[in-house]
């Protein structure tokens, strides 16, 4: 945090560390024709990570990159912290509650106001504003995808059909996998019984 003089937004439950995990199964490293060649692959992965979760795109908010090999497994587990140098900012009335507390600012149809911060010298430390800052609903599908593009397509990895919601899909997505509003997917099936007969 000193690195970047970052701000912890200390309210909630509050994520501090995260990890991304880069790897396969056994079918994708048998591809590779020798050790040198994975650790090329976990340097791209690293770059990869380091432009997409690094903040301004560097390794300042990195903490480690670990590689673990094992016969069968291999992995990169990179350890940062979620810095963003972007976040919403409650906008506040001049009214007050019954406590004395200012309200929140509202517009004609009773929807909260933000107000949008840029701050690269003091940044803020918050898991929920990070994920806004790199796509909000979408983040995490539009990292895969990403990943999958620049990264193991060029390796030969294979990535199933996204089976999640349309809104936590990504366009990219939208379009390789014909997706499209109202499809199969777009239902939730909600079985409540405990077992059947």
């Amino acid at each position: 945090m000193k690195a970047t003089n970052a701000q912890l937004n200390n309210r909630g439950k509050n994520i501090l560390l995260e990890c991304l995990q880069f790897g396969g199964n056994r079918e994708f490293w048998d591809g590779f024709p020798d050790n040198d060649e994975i650790w090329m692959y976990f340097q791209n992965c690293y770059k990869f990570a380091v432009d997409k979760i690094g903040f301004l795109h560097t390794d300042k908010n990195i903490i480690c990159a670990v590689i673990v090999t094992e016969p069968n497994r291999r992995n990169l587990f990179v350890y940062y912290l979620p810095i963003t140098e972007t976040w919403q900012a409650k906008l506040m009335s001049n009214k007050r509650s019954e406590n004395g507390n200012k309200l929140h600012q509202r517009d004609e149809t009773n929807t909260p106001l933000y107000r949008q911060i840029l701050n690269k010298d003091n940044p803020r430390l918050s898991h929920s504003e990070f994920w806004k800052a790199r796509g909000g609903l979408t983040s995490y599908s539009d990292l895969q995808e990403d990943f999958y593009i620049q990264v193991s397509e060029r390796y030969g990895a294979i990535r199933g059909e996204s089976l999640s919601l349309i809104k936590n899909t990504s366009s990219a997505q939208q379009n390789r996998f014909h997706r499209h509003e109202d499809d199969e997917y777009d239902d939730l099936y909600f079985d409540d019984l405990p077992f059947r007969y």
